[in-house]
């Protein structure tokens, strides 16, 4: 499974921003000579830097409410960060402006020769695919003539994919389908009962953990086996090429230190996020982080099997033993992202009870 969608860093130390700030001025087409005129007067594409965290109020409080109410997440953080960061001048990107009003905007990141669009949201009450696609323009314009640039990734959840797809794949990028899914746990709590639910359902059975294998709660210990876990069960998969921290080890262990260390997807849950051994050996033949994005909501950022050790149970035994604990601490639901082109994982998560609530694109571009 991939990296959370979200990427806001918790601090800039290791990203940077571009140099000084520029003015640049783009229209939004619209149907009809008079529509377009109107729209060339009355739509401007702006320096996301030319403008204060005060400016951008409206936009922000528009955005928590999308995260809280569609994405099933708390945004507070993320939304006083990305404040910060504009009164201090420490964000590249673009505002979209209607009638002199902010009414979108995009940002980015850069890290080392790699670039990462971080956002894209414009009002919900607004004709938001248009202007979407004016803000990626200049963007994506913006990271390409970059000197130097091998790489950009970007996961918009805002969007559904079909919405920018066209826009990225006339620059080159590849694309790719994602799910946000959902789990109700309340078939998980001890003394739950379902109507009419089958003795054999999953949600009715024990959780039993294969024999050879013993469960312990995630520690500091355990991360440096857990980013091997990640590098050699993903560093070939289908999701290091929408991330690619997972093609190399040391990539695999800032993923693991964002996870667990420093809230990248949310704060960890000591409770819910395990680790399977495996007896004979010692080795960690599973890893399960799990994190809090709003009350009663938890999420899994990352989920991983050792390959000689898939197709036993284990990762299903290790969800079942988190999703139970979740329930019992009050936990209403556990959410999940992931690539729809990996059906397998697609499957298995909706055989436990997950269903899809969203779907958007993750994009990603290579240098040639």
């Amino acid at each position: 499974m991939g990296r959370l969608l979200r990427y806001i860093p918790a601090k800039l130390d290791h990203v940077r921003t571009l140099g000084a700030a520029g003015l640049v001025m783009g229209s939004l087409s619209l149907p009809g000579r008079r529509e377009r005129e109107h729209a060339v007067l009355a739509s401007e594409v702006i320096d996301i830097r030319q403008f204060t965290a005060r400016d951008f109020e409206p936009l922000l409080e528009a955005e928590s409410r999308i995260w809280r109410e569609t994405l099933r997440w708390d945004y507070t953080t993320s939304r006083r960060l990305i404040s910060s960061w504009l009164d201090e001048k420490r964000l590249s990107g673009y505002a979209f402006l209607r009638d002199g009003q902010i009414t979108g905007y995009s940002f980015f990141f850069y890290e080392a020769e790699k670039a990462l669009i971080a956002d894209l949201f414009v009002m919900p009450e607004e004709e938001q695919v248009g202007p979407a696609r004016v803000l990626l323009e200049h963007v994506i314009e913006t990271l390409l003539a970059t000197p130097g640039l091998r790489r950009v990734e970007t996961q918009l959840p805002h969007f559904t994919f079909e919405e920018l797809e066209p826009c990225f794949r006339a620059h080159g990028f590849a694309g790719f389908l994602r799910r946000f899914m959902a789990l109700s746990l309340a078939t998980r709590r001890p003394d739950s009962a379902v109507p009419g639910q089958e003795a054999g359902h999953p949600t009715s059975q024990a959780v039993s953990v294969p024999g050879d294998f013993c469960v312990e709660p995630w520690e500091r210990k355990h991360d440096p086996p857990a980013a091997a876990l990640l590098y050699s069960t993903y560093g070939q998969h289908l999701d290091s090429r929408i991330n690619d921290q997972y093609t190399s080890l040391a990539g695999a262990t800032r993923l693991i230190e964002s996870i667990v260390h420093q809230r990248g997807c949310g704060q960890l849950l000591p409770q819910g996020s395990l680790v399977a051994l495996h007896r004979p050996t010692r080795k960690l033949a599973a890893a399960l982080a799990i994190t809090a994005v709003r009350p009663q909501t938890a999420h899994i950022p990352q989920v991983a099997v050792a390959r000689e050790f898939q197709r036993v149970g284990l990762g299903t035994a290790l969800m079942e033993t988190s999703f139970r604990e979740l329930a019992r601490l009050g936990h209403e639901e556990v959410s999940l992202a992931v690539t729809d082109l990996n059906a397998g994982a697609v499957r298995l998560y909706q055989r436990l009870g997950f269903e899809t609530f969203r779907t958007f694109g993750a994009f990603a571009w290579e240098g040639r």
